[in-house]
């Protein structure tokens, strides 16, 4: 019986080890990103910096699906207006300063880069 119990154990251990270590192995998504930007040039995204920053993922991620190359498929299929993404980080960024806190830029030539 001891030898049952001891099996069953072990089972139930090595389900909840492998269940929790998936979930720490989760895909965090690129490092960093660069989107399209119109005629001023791409504009590079430092995700893994909004990640260590940011203690909530869901105002942006809220919008944006966590898939690759979500930003041009929504403008593709006409669920994304001009202008949506950048408006949302010069508005974070903007209130983080008004704060006093640590913000990103919010001038054009700051985030887009001609090459």
């Amino acid at each position: 019986m001891k030898v049952a119990t001891l099996c069953k154990t072990i089972c139930i251990g090595t389900v909840l080890f492998s269940a929790a270590s998936s979930i720490a192995a989760e895909n965090t998504g690129a490092e960093s990103m660069s989107l399209f930007g119109g005629k001023r040039g791409s504009v590079t995204f430092p995700h893994a910096v909004h990640q260590g920053f940011l203690t909530d993922c869901m105002p942006c991620h809220d919008i944006f699906p966590k898939e690759s190359q979500v930003i041009e498929r929504m403008k593709a299929d006409g669920k994304l207006k001009k202008k949506v993404v950048m408006n949302m980080c010069k508005k974070c960024h903007k209130d983080l300063s008004k704060k006093g806190e640590k913000a990103g830029p919010v001038s054009c030539k700051d985030c887009h880069q001609k090459k």
